[in-house]
């Protein structure tokens, strides 16, 4: 079924709701996201998986992956419409990690679609004069709504994390989580 995006819904989107991955967390942690697809909306699934599961080295990966894949502008990842409400919300908030995460790397003069290897004073220079180009979050994101009932996501210990770790932006979706730490290089 298409979405009308150009992409599918059935192929990426994952049948396993937050609380049933929460449910098996300590069996699913550190396991490969069972979501496959090579586009922006199951990348984004994907990161929703390791969000739930607690996994930040999977979620730091795939971020990574996003970002590299340069056709893949956070602001035309296209709205998923989840029919859970936990899992859109969640999924809402991703792209305000994405902007966060790549933003940074191309302030420092490092755009996407960058060489894993700089060498030289030429390839430094080649790079400072690509326009700079700031991602943005998808306008959907905006639109999802505030869950009803809080979902806490615990902490690595497994407990509700602390006031003073709370993601902002997770909380203003009614969300309990650490902040994300998905920066990378």
């Amino acid at each position: 079924m298409q979405t009308g995006r150009g992409e599918e819904r059935r192929g990426p989107v994952p049948r396993r709701p937050g609380r049933l991955l929460l449910a098996h967390r300590d069996e699913c942690s550190g396991k490969r996201a069972q979501t496959k697809g090579a586009t922006p909306t199951a990348s984004l699934y994907r990161m929703y998986e390791y969000l739930v599961l607690g996994y930040i080295t999977g979620l730091r990966t795939e971020i990574e992956y996003f970002f590299n894949q340069l056709s893949w502008a956070v602001s035309a990842v296209p709205d998923p419409v989840d029919p859970d409400a936990e899992r859109y919300a969640i999924l809402a908030v991703l792209p305000y990690y994405l902007v966060t995460a790549f933003n940074r790397l191309i302030e420092r003069g490092l755009p996407r679609g960058s060489p894993a290897i700089i060498a030289g004073a030429a390839a430094e220079e080649e790079l400072r004069a690509r326009e700079v180009v700031l991602e943005q979050e998808p306008s959907w994101a905006a639109e999802v709504p505030a869950l009803s009932n809080a979902l806490t996501i615990p902490d690595r210990s497994n407990k509700e994390p602390e006031e003073e770790t709370r993601s902002k932006r997770f909380l203003d979706m009614n969300i309990i989580v650490e902040e994300t730490h998905v920066l990378f290089v």
